[in-house]
């Protein structure tokens, strides 16, 4: 989803103005990609119809979705879904996530064939390490580049490497890939490097990770830095022309 338009709505999610931006910024993108369908996700039915959403939107409209699909202006259809509910292959379309936060972030970075996103925060500050990680559109500011998640450029060639030689149609499920990634944080880790883990789910989404693996590799490297003691490099192969790789490269 690298060239998805990404937005970042920060008004109150309880201010009318708020899903009324949203929709401007999903129908604004519809028009440029020449899309006819707008998914507003929430994470459950009853947000639909027991929240300020309900009330901004208007019974007729909820009743409406609940059944099918919407019309908005220029012909562009919306439709409502939750995480149960929607497909990981969704159509062609704009995704308005509503009441976001981290998990449906990432769940909406793990959906294929998305041309848009706009999300409105739960709260704000829900959305930082999405935005972080793509340099969105937010709205009333200036347009900013993907943040820099890892300063060292060693560790930064070492995931590199790393993401070159996982399934990333699998992730670390596959025990030779969490092999593959247990020993490269431990090589890591061994020659004084800082943890990465803080920022690592953010670069491996932003690498084509699923965010379900991305989250693996950080839960991986958290426990590798979490050691007491520098982990022994004896039982590995290679270990001084892989890390010379790396920091040829990086530094």
């Amino acid at each position: 989803m690298t060239n998805t338009i990404r937005v970042l709505v920060p008004i109150d999610s309880h201010d009318k103005n708020a899903l009324q931006t949203a929709l401007a910024y999903a129908k604004k993108i519809c028009e440029q990609e020449n899309f006819s369908d707008v998914v507003l996700l929430t994470h459950t039915k009853n947000q639909l119809t027991q929240t300020s959403l309900s009330g901004f939107l208007g019974k007729a409209v909820v009743q409406t979705l609940a059944k099918g699909t919407a019309s908005l202006s220029g012909g562009i259809k919306l439709h409502a879904e939750t995480m149960r509910t929607m497909s990981q292959s969704a159509r062609k379309s704009v995704v308005l996530v509503y009441y976001a936060e981290q998990s449906i972030l990432d769940f909406v970075d793990g959906l294929h064939n998305i041309g848009g996103v706009v999300v409105v925060p739960e709260f704000e500050g829900e959305a930082d390490d999405w935005s972080q990680r793509w340099g969105v559109v937010v709205h009333g500011e200036k347009r900013q580049e993907p943040a820099t998640l890892i300063e060292d450029q060693t560790v930064v060639k070492a995931l590199e490497t790393l993401t070159q030689i996982v399934n990333l149609s699998t992730g670390l499920g596959n025990p030779r890939d969490k092999e593959h990634a247990n020993t490269v944080l431990r090589i890591l880790r061994a020659k004084g490097h800082a943890d990465p883990s803080p920022h690592i789910k953010s670069w491996a989404i932003q690498h084509g990770w699923r965010p379900k693996d991305g989250l693996a590799l950080e839960e991986l490297s958290r426990k590798i830095w979490n050691l007491k003691s520098k982990p022994s490099l004896s039982g590995f192969y290679n270990v001084e022309e892989r890390y010379q790789s790396w920091r040829d490269d990086g530094g």
